[in-house]
């Protein structure tokens, strides 16, 4: 690299810490409600109702939560929706290895496209990372801006007083990657937790693949 001192290293949340199948999150949801799981694709993930919350239109999870009942026509508990997301999802090891390394080097956070529920729900939801991020776990919303926008990443930064050169955003969407250098970071698409320690790597940040 440039020789540029990276001291502030953000994960993304879901397909890099952890990994999220959509389909079963819709099967579960199926379930317990009896809808068909395109209902919820209808009604919630192809309208705007995610990118809304994303942005920080529902400052608590209550009020996420019956925004999502009204337009789904459900009356799920706030322990079915955190349920339905924990049966989806599943920590990927390496990556938590690699971010618990890394904290040696630089200071490390999360950003993720997420409202206020999903926040609310990550201790139960993922405490191994909970435990290493501690504060450091912050969803969209927190921001009033989305991924890919620069903005976000620029409140985020601000928040932590690091200058966009030395941050680092690591993404597995590549139009948050792209919006990341937008905004003046740099940043890692990932792809797996092996190409990312040699990434991470070649900015003099860890060893290579172990």
């Amino acid at each position: 690299m440039d020789g540029t001192m990276i001291t502030f290293v953000i994960f993304d949340l879901d397909d890099v810490l952890a990994s999220l199948d959509r389909g079963k999150r819709l099967r579960w949801l199926s379930a317990a409600t009896g809808k068909p799981p395109e209902h919820f694709d209808a009604t919630i993930w192809n309208s705007d109702f995610e990118a809304s919350a994303e942005g920080g239109m529902f400052t608590t999870g209550e009020q996420y939560l019956e925004e999502f009942n009204r337009r789904s026509g459900c009356s799920l508990s706030r322990e079915q929706w955190i349920e339905a997301r924990r049966q989806a999802m599943s920590l990927i090891p390496e990556t938590l290895a690699i971010a618990a390394e890394l904290q040696q080097n630089a200071r490390i956070a999360v950003l993720t496209n997420n409202g206020s529920l999903l926040k609310e729900s990550l201790p139960e939801l993922i405490p191994e990372s909970c435990a290493l991020f501690g504060g450091a776990m912050h969803v969209s919303s927190d921001f009033q801006a989305r991924k890919p926008e620069p903005l976000v990443y620029q409140r985020l930064l601000a928040r932590y007083g690091v200058p966009s050169a030395e941050a680092l955003m690591i993404d597995d969407g590549l139009e948050n990657v792209l919006g990341a250098r937008a905004a003046g970071l740099h940043a890692i698409h990932f792809q797996n937790p092996a190409q990312l320690r040699e990434e991470l790597h070649g900015f003099g940040l860890l060893g290579g693949i172990q």
